[in-house]
C-alpha cells in the first residue's frame, strides 16, 4: 500500500475543484434534458454549458473535436448530441446526465 501525505490546503482546493466540476456536471446535465439529441445549441450555450471562451470552441471546431452544422442564416449551431459526445470523450460519464 503506498501511503501519500498531502497538505491540507492542498487538498481544501482539489476538493473545492471537485465540488466545482460536480456542479457543473449537474447543471449541465438539467440543461440538457430539456432538449432532445438533434436540437441545435448555439455557441453561447455550449461556452457557457463547457465553462469555455469563444476562443477555445472555436479551436474544438477547426480541430473537429466537436461538431457543428452551419445554418441557413449562416450561423453556427452545435446539436447537442455533439455536446454530449465531446464530454463523453473527455472522460464525463453519460450516467453523470442521469444522475444530475
Amino acid at each position: 500500500m503506498e501511503v501519500l501525505l498531502i497538505e491540507k490546503e492542498t487538498l481544501d482546493c482539489i476538493l473545492d475543484e471537485h465540488e466545482l466540476l460536480c456542479n457543473m456536471v449537474v447543471n449541465l446535465a438539467a440543461h440538457l434534458r430539456k432538449k432532445k439529441p438533434d436540437e441545435l445549441m448555439s455557441a453561447a450555450e455550449v461556452c457557457d454549458f463547457l465553462n469555455i471562451g469563444s476562443t477555445t470552441l472555436q479551436t474544438l471546431r477547426n480541430s473537429g473535436k466537436i461538431g457543428f452544422v452551419r445554418e441557413d442564416n449562416n450561423r453556427v449551431g452545435y446539436p447537442c448530441s455533439e455536446v454530449i459526445g465531446y464530454l463523453e470523450r473527455n472522460g464525463v460519464s453519460p450516467n453523470a446526465f442521469a444522475n444530475g
